[in-house]
C-alpha cells in the first residue's frame, strides 16, 4: 500500500507541472512590470524629476496680482482754521485697488546655481535608487527561478531513485523465494526506499516553498503553477579578479550612490555659503485704485500706472546662523566622504568572498562533471557485463543508483556556482544590462 501510494505522489506531482512554461527573460521581465516596490521606486523617481526645474533653482521670477474692494461707512466732524465746519452722518466711503506685480531675484549669492546642479544630482541619485531596487529584484528572481528549475529537475532524479529502489526490493524478493537472499538484504532495500520517498517528499516541499517566493516577485496567486525552462550552464562566465574589482568599481550602484552624496553634499556647501552674499531683485508693479468718499478732502479719486525699481538685501548678522550652517555642511561632506569609502571596503571584501566562493564553486562542478562521466561510462561497461550474464540485476542496480546520486550532486554544484554568479553579478552592477 505504502509503494502504491508513494507512486501516486509521483504522479500527482508530474500533473501538477503541466502547465505554463516560464523562461528565465519572462520572469525577469515579469518581476519589473509588477513588483510593487519597484512601481514604488519609480513614482519616486517621476517626483524627484519633477522637482527638478528651474523654478526650484530659483532662477524665475514670482508674478502676483491682488484686487481689494473696501466699504467704510463712519460718522464725522472736521473744523477748518477758517471756522468752515464738515459734518456727515453715516457717511460711505468706497475704495477699490488692483494690480499685477512682479519679483525677480536676479542675484542670490549664486545659490541658484548651486541649486540647479544639485537638484540634477538629486535626480539622479533617485534613478539609482530604482535601479538599485531594480537590480535586487533581478537577483531574487533569479536565484528563485534557478533554485526552482534545480528543484524540478532533482525531482525527476528523486523518481528515478525511488524506481530503482522499488525495482531492487522486486528482485531481493525474487532471490528470497530461490533462497538467494535474505530478509536482512530485503529489509535494507525497503529502507532505501523509504530514504529516497522521503527526500522526494522533501524535495517536494522545497519546491512549494520557493514558488511562493517566486509568485510572490511576479505578484502572482500563490496557487499559480509554475513550470521552468532553461539550462544551468547558460551563465557559464570565466571571472578574473583585476576585471571585476574594476567593474565594481565604475558600475556598483550602491558605491556610486554615496558618491552621489559627496557631491550634493559639496552643492549644499555652496548653498549656504551664498548667504555671505548680498541680494539683488528686480521688482515691477502695475495698479489701479479708485476711491469716492462722501467725507473728506477728495470726493474721488483715481490712479493708475507702473512702478519699477530695484531692491538690494545684505544681512550683516544672523545670530550666526550662516556660520553654523556652512560648518554643518562641511561635516556632512566628511561625512559623505567617509561612507563612500566605507562602501568601497566592503564592497571590496564581498566581492572578495564572492570570488573565493566562485573559484570553490568552479572547482566543485568541474569535479561532479567528471564523476558523472566516470560513472556513466560505468555504466556502460556494467549493462554489457550484464547482457553477457557475468553482472548480477542486484549489481546493475546499484551502479544506476550510483548515476542518479551523481546527477544530483551535479545539479546542486551547477546550482551554486549560477548562485554564485549571480552573487558576484549583482556586486559588479552587471545587471544593468537586464534594466
Amino acid at each position: 500500500m505504502r509503494y502504491i501510494f508513494l507512486s501516486f505522489i509521483i504522479l500527482s506531482s508530474a500533473w501538477s507541472f503541466s502547465q505554463e512554461k516560464w523562461t528565465l527573460d519572462q520572469v525577469i521581465s515579469e518581476v519589473l512590470e509588477n513588483d510593487f516596490g519597484i512601481q514604488i521606486s519609480k513614482i519616486d523617481t517621476a517626483i524627484a524629476s519633477n522637482n527638478n526645474n528651474p523654478g526650484a533653482a530659483g532662477y524665475l521670477p514670482t508674478i502676483n496680482a491682488f484686487a481689494d474692494q473696501n466699504f467704510t461707512i463712519s460718522s464725522a466732524r472736521q473744523e477748518f482754521l477758517s471756522g468752515q465746519v464738515n459734518e456727515a452722518e453715516n457717511a460711505q466711503n468706497r475704495s477699490f485697488d488692483m494690480g499685477v506685480e512682479l519679483n525677480w531675484t536676479f542675484f542670490d549669492g549664486f545659490k541658484m546655481f548651486a541649486t540647479d546642479k544639485k537638484l540634477d544630482k538629486l535626480e539622479e541619485y533617485s534613478q539609482m535608487s530604482l535601479r538599485a531596487q531594480m537590480e535586487m529584484k533581478i537577483y531574487e528572481a533569479s536565484v528563485a527561478f534557478y533554485t526552482l528549475y534545480t528543484l524540478q529537475e532533482m525531482e525527476n532524479i528523486y523518481s528515478d531513485a525511488i524506481g530503482l529502489s522499488q525495482s531492487r526490493i522486486d528482485y531481493v524478493q525474487k532471490q528470497i523465494n530461490n533462497g538467494a537472499a535474505s530478509k536482512v538484504q530485503l529489509a535494507q532495500a525497503k529502507l532505501d526506499l523509504i530514504a529516497d520517498s522521503s527526500a522526494f517528499l522533501n524535495n517536494k516541499r522545497a519546491i512549494a516553498e520557493v514558488s511562493t517566493t517566486l509568485n510572490t516577485l511576479l505578484a502572482r496567486d500563490q496557487n499559480n503553477t509554475l513550470e521552468l525552462y532553461g539550462d544551468l550552464n547558460e551563465l557559464r562566465e570565466g571571472f578574473t579578479w583585476e576585471e571585476l574589482i574594476e567593474r565594481a568599481k565604475q558600475q556598483n550602484t550602491t558605491l556610486l550612490q554615496s558618491k552621489s552624496m559627496i557631491a550634493i553634499s559639496e552643492l549644499e556647501k555652496k548653498e549656504a555659503k551664498s548667504r555671505f552674499y548680498p541680494q539683488i531683485s528686480f521688482y515691477s508693479t502695475y495698479n489701479f485704485g479708485s476711491s469716492v468718499n462722501e467725507v473728506g478732502f477728495l470726493s474721488s479719486n483715481r490712479s493708475f500706472g507702473p512702478s519699477f525699481g530695484i531692491t538690494a538685501q545684505w544681512s550683516i548678522l544672523d545670530q550666526l546662523s550662516r556660520v553654523t550652517q556652512v560648518r554643518n555642511a562641511k561635516l556632512n561632506k566628511e561625512s559623505a566622504e567617509l561612507i563612500a569609502q566605507q562602501e568601497e571596503l566592503l564592497l571590496e571584501k564581498s566581492l572578495y568572498e564572492a570570488y573565493s566562493i566562485y573559484e570553490f564553486a568552479e572547482e566543485k562542478i568541474n569535479f561532479e562533471q567528471r564523476n558523472t562521466d566516470e560513472a556513466e561510462e560505468i555504466a556502460e561497461i556494467t549493462e554489457k557485463a550484464y547482457d553477457a550474464g557475468t553482472v548480477t540485476p542486484f549489481e546493475l542496480r546499484e551502479i544506476q543508483y550510483g548515476i542518479v546520486e551523481a546527477r544530483g550532486r551535479l545539479l546542486q554544484a551547477q546550482l551554486e556556482y549560477l548562485t554564485t554568479q549571480l552573487n558576484i553579478s549583482l556586486l559588479i552592477g552587471d545587471f544593468q544590462k537586464l534594466i
